[in-house]
């Protein structure tokens, strides 16, 4: 019976279905890419016949690891160790791939032997390069071309084969052109060990952890992910996801609510013959579920399928290679399920609490969900007819809000990024030029050699330059707390306010920001640990800049020390002597220093890769939300005739042409959009807004700028989604004949 009710109304039943698969194929697509990532980056490196693999202390991923290359003597003469070879894992970006692997390692090393050359021969000397399997499919390349990175050629002389997808997305260079292109000047990413046969592992682990170094010691055997990478990787996939579960999941509700609303007769007939109010509730409910049910099962389907479609982009495919386990297929249907419980449990009581008689005598179509007022008699005939049924606007618009807003926070945290990432030391005042590493993928990867420094100082329209280095620590206790080093006589460490205390004088001190003081409830005189090293709070200063309050400033020479970056920084600040001179003074940067890139500060943010990456995203999740919402819209009109069907027979039979209907019905769809537009940009103002306003760690990705264009765009996309939404609908109504719609039941 569950199934023959179901099958009564198939497009309206089709179209919940795929709103519910949609959302769970959001989950198993997005879930299997997040531990595809998780286990591709856990293998990318390591996979030699070494045995331990040593990388910096609490980096995150070995990219963002910086040791001294003298460190491997010190591992050398440890008892038990063979071997020490030291590798440099770092990414880049070509002309063809936004993101590319680079190692490095000393040629005749075990670790170069693990890269199987298939084609062409190995590397013999500097200046070579080979090429992964998978980065040729991405890129016109062959044994014998050049690939340039950072402008240096190298010629490739091999193509190798591991059977990992993320190392055959690279390349392989010796140790030093590996050093130069990362520019990591007397050091390295990582050390991979060999030990002496029959050595106790567990043993020499333990003696290089007596060395006191801050390094991170792991079995290759056994290398894992950073776990709070990997949970920052899930949150994310889940949040992605959740935005199409909460729009699938009101459409759900919808969709059982009109239901119980044109059965509602019949279930009065079934209450009259003896149903009991639970027999009821379970049909619905029974209802619900089987079409969750359904619809986990098409969406299980569909992110495989989406997930094999997104490992299959160029270049950048390889990076998203789904991996599918058990539990992310429970995950899917689990998800069903609960949309199915959730969805169905209000519109079950709603049929289970109807009486015999009320049920008998209820109208159909005629009826509403309430009894006059005021919003009933005012506005359009469309307007009207929205109103007759509330709770299914209010819920259709709920759904079509939440893919609404989704666009509007996201629109609002871009700009807000960009506005702080413009206003980065106070760079952002007029004549102001910031320089960084050019075409690096990741802002955190950027490093510019100290000599740029001096020789941009000594051109005659600069008045200053402030060299700034960036970092950030990511563990339990410090999540994403941001480390900024700047000389304390830098003309840019102005920018930073003192509220109370004073500027660091000594390496062992630390000022830090407004908000990571209120977070971790640090005062002057406490200390503070990172990386192992205790450093005291004299100052606490405030910006504006909510990611520079969410850190500390150490002094410029301690924060290259801890972070392993001697002789390098992220960024220089250029002061100009007068700002007219900034464009001219840009360019001379520009061709003089072809390693770096220089932009007028108020236009550096929109010009990293950092924010076309995030804006990529950002579109990416907008369309997921309307894609659900414009399932809503459609399944909300179409539910809309079938209860009308009498109606709209009732107007034909007076002289409504088809193109009226037509028209009518558009016109209703646009304005229900337009209500969801309101709800959406309203409900992400305030809940932005209000988790702003909350201080905790990272709060400084939560800083909005609203900008009329955020706005104007999430709304002119609505009304595409109405017209788009209501298309079909309008079209089968205006197709309905007087004398059918007329005999409908």
């Amino acid at each position: 019976m569950i199934v023959k009710n179901l099958m009564r109304r198939s497009v309206r039943s089709g179209l919940t279905l795929l709103g519910i698969a949609i959302g769970v194929a959001a989950v198993v697509a997005l879930g299997s890419i997040a531990e595809g990532i998780s286990s591709n980056f856990a293998t990318a490196v390591g996979g030699s016949n070494n045995d331990l693999l040593i990388t910096q202390a609490d980096a995150i991923d070995p990219a963002l690891s910086s040791l001294e290359d003298t460190i491997g003597e010190r591992l050398q003469a440890v008892p038990g160790v063979e071997r020490v070879e030291p590798g440099v894992y770092t990414w880049v970006t070509t002309a063809d791939l936004p993101f590319f692997l680079l190692f490095g390692y000393e040629l005749g090393s075990s670790a170069m032997d693990h890269y199987r050359v298939v084609e062409g021969k190995p590397v013999s000397g500097p200046g070579q390069i080979l090429i992964g399997r998978r980065a040729t499919e991405s890129i016109d390349i062959a044994v014998g071309d050049n690939l340039r990175l950072y402008g240096t050629p190298y010629r490739v002389v091999g193509i190798y084969e591991t059977g990992q997808g993320v190392e055959e997305s690279g390349g392989v260079l010796l140790l030093e052109d590996a050093q130069e292109v990362a520019q990591y000047e007397r050091k390295v990413s990582l050390f991979e060990i060999g030990l002496r046969r029959g050595e106790d592992t567990d043993a020499v682990v333990e003696r290089i952890d007596s060395l006191d170094l801050d390094l991170k010691v792991s079995k290759t055997s056994e290398r894992e992910t950073n776990q709070q990478y990997e949970q920052m990787l899930q949150g994310f996939a889940w949040g992605i996801a959740a935005i199409a579960i909460f729009i699938g999941g009101l459409g759900m509700m919808n969709s059982m609510v009109m239901s119980v609303l044109e059965r509602t007769r019949e279930i009065g007939t079934l209450r009259a013959l003896g149903w009991s109010r639970w027999r009821v509730l379970r049909i619905i409910l029974g209802e619900s579920v089987a079409l969750s049910a359904a619809g986990g099962v098409v969406g299980i389907g569909l992110g495989i399928g989406l997930a094999k479609l997104t490992g299959a982009i160029p270049g950048m495919g390889v990076l998203l290679d789904g991996v599918f386990t058990p539990e992310i297929f429970m995950q899917g249907m689990v998800t069903a399920l609960v949309l199915g419980l959730v969805g169905g449990v209000y519109p079950a009581w709603r049929a289970a609490g109807l009486r015999p008689v009320e049920a008998l005598s209820y109208e159909g179509g005629s009826a509403s969900d309430f009894k006059g007022g005021l919003l009933s008699r005012v506005g359009s005939q469309s307007l009207r007819n929205l109103w007759r049924r509330r709770n299914r606007t209010l819920l259709a618009a709920a759904g079509i809000g939440i893919g609404v807003g989704t666009l509007v926070m996201l629109g609002g945290i871009t700009a807000g990024l960009i506005g702080q990432m413009n206003n980065l030391a106070g760079s952002g005042s007029p004549g102001n030029i910031t320089v960084m590493q050019r075409d690096v993928p990741d802002m955190s990867l950027s490093s510019v050699d100290e000599q740029v420094v001096r020789q941009i100082q000594a051109m005659p329209e600069v008045d200053s330059v402030s060299p700034m280095v960036l970092g950030f620590v990511l563990t339990p206790e410090l999540p994403m707390f941001i480390i900024q080093g700047l000389d304390p006589n830098s003309t840019a460490m102005e920018h930073y306010k003192l509220l109370s205390g004073r500027r660091v004088r000594r390496p062992s001190e630390i000022t830090i920001g407004s908000s990571a003081a209120a977070s971790y409830d640090l005062g002057i005189g406490d200390t503070l640990t990172l990386y192992n090293n205790r450093y005291k709070v004299v100052g606490i200063y405030e910006t504006g800049v909510a990611w520079e309050d969410s850190g500390g400033m150490l002094a410029l020479r301690e924060s290259q020390r801890l972070l392993n970056r001697p002789r390098n920084v992220s960024f220089l600040f250029v002061d100009v002597k007068e700002a007219s001179m900034a464009p001219a003074v840009q360019d001379a940067i520009n061709r003089r220093f072809p390693k770096v890139r220089a932009s007028i500060s108020s236009e550096f943010a929109q010009n990293t890769d950092d924010i076309a990456s995030m804006q990529g995203a950002a579109a990416g999740i907008g369309m997921l939300a309307l894609i659900v919402g414009g399932i809503v819209v459609a399944n909300t009109m179409v539910m809309s005739i079938y209860e009308r069907t009498r109606e709209i027979g009732t107007l034909r039979a007076l002289g409504w042409t088809g193109r009226r209907i037509l028209s009518q019905i558009m016109q209703e769809s646009v304005l229900l959009c337009l209500l969801s537009a309101l709800f959406g940009c309203v409900g992400a103002v305030l809940l932005l807004s209000g988790l702003a306003a909350i201080p905790f760690a990272g709060g400084f990705m939560l800083r909005p700028a609203w900008e009329p264009g955020t706005f104007v765009g999430a709304v002119s996309l609505t009304i595409v989604l109405g017209l788009l939404g209501g298309l079909y609908p309008a079209w089968r109504a205006s197709r309905l004949q007087p004398v059918e719609a007329l005999r409908y039941e």
